[in-house]
């Protein structure tokens, strides 16, 4: 129970960089998303899967056996499979002084800031929907345990939306299908 509340406590740490972030600006010029060249991420059917759609302007699909922990303002729902591993949702105004590739490189600094991050922060913009995205995969630490991270985050209708899912490195196989299928659904 411990580790559990350990673990529950880097997934809200996680929020509230989130929350932090999606405040930064400075004084870029707004620019059109392109999806030329962008990696595709499609949709799969999912019929063992439930659909959130209680933030207005977006839904994901996530497996049917995860558990809500969050609440109604701050959407986490945990995988039993795989104890720690989360995923959330947040979302803010889109500052509008930002592009999105502004807002996305603003956002890496602070995460730096807020978390220790084993590596790199890798980030690839990809076309999630039809939508451009920016994923960015990392792997954080916190009181002895190693998380690997990916946060999706998309600008829809001067909204910033950021899909969080983390879960520890050792469960990545438990995790990286079902992860995979939640990313593609996101739009």
């Amino acid at each position: 129970m411990k580790k559990l509340t350990k673990l529950g406590l880097l997934a809200v740490m996680m929020l509230v960089v989130v929350m932090l972030l999606t405040g930064c600006a400075n004084k870029e010029t707004q620019e059109k998303d392109s999806l030329e060249g962008l990696a595709v991420y499609t949709a799969e059917e999912t019929p063992d899967y439930k659909t959130f759609d209680q933030i207005e302007g977006i839904e994901f699909k996530y497996p049917s056996n995860y558990t809500s922990v969050g609440k109604e303002s701050m959407p986490i729902f945990a995988d039993p499979d795989a104890p720690g591993a989360t995923i959330n949702i947040v979302t803010s105004d889109f500052p509008s002084v930002l592009s999105f590739e502004g807002y996305v490189d603003a956002s890496i600094p602070g995460i730096k800031k807020q978390m220790t991050i084993d590596g790199d922060i890798n980030k690839e913009y990809i076309n999630l929907n039809g939508t451009k995205a920016a994923k960015l995969d990392y792997t954080a630490s916190s009181e002895g345990y190693k998380m690997n991270i990916t946060q999706i985050l998309i600008k829809k209708d001067n909204k910033a939306y950021v899909l969080t899912l983390g879960s520890l490195v050792d469960d990545k196989e438990v995790v990286s299908e079902k992860f995979e299928k939640i990313i593609k659904s996101f739009k």
